[in-house]
């Protein structure tokens, strides 16, 4: 009965999964109460890519970003992206 959160540190999402799929997951992992908050917080730290990366690194690391700014958004935590 106890809140927690979880931290998240990273810079790309490369997974086969897309981000909705990610987001109803963890949606009913961590499903919100009567008045809206979640038991578990959610933050997250996005690393830079160098803009001279390959380009599957740029598309990783914008769909990284998106991730995180929607997980973070709905599990009330803050994202934070290092340029």
């Amino acid at each position: 009965n106890k809140k927690i959160s979880i931290y998240i540190f990273g810079d790309e999402f490369a997974g086969e999964g897309s981000v909705k799929e990610v987001i109803k997951v963890v949606d009913r992992i961590n499903p919100k109460d009567a008045d809206g908050k979640t038991k578990i917080r959610i933050h997250a730290v996005g690393f830079p890519i160098p803009p001279t990366a390959p380009q599957h690194f740029q598309i990783t690391s914008r769909r990284f970003a998106t991730l995180m700014r929607e997980l973070t958004h709905k599990n009330g935590g803050t994202f934070v992206a290092l340029n």
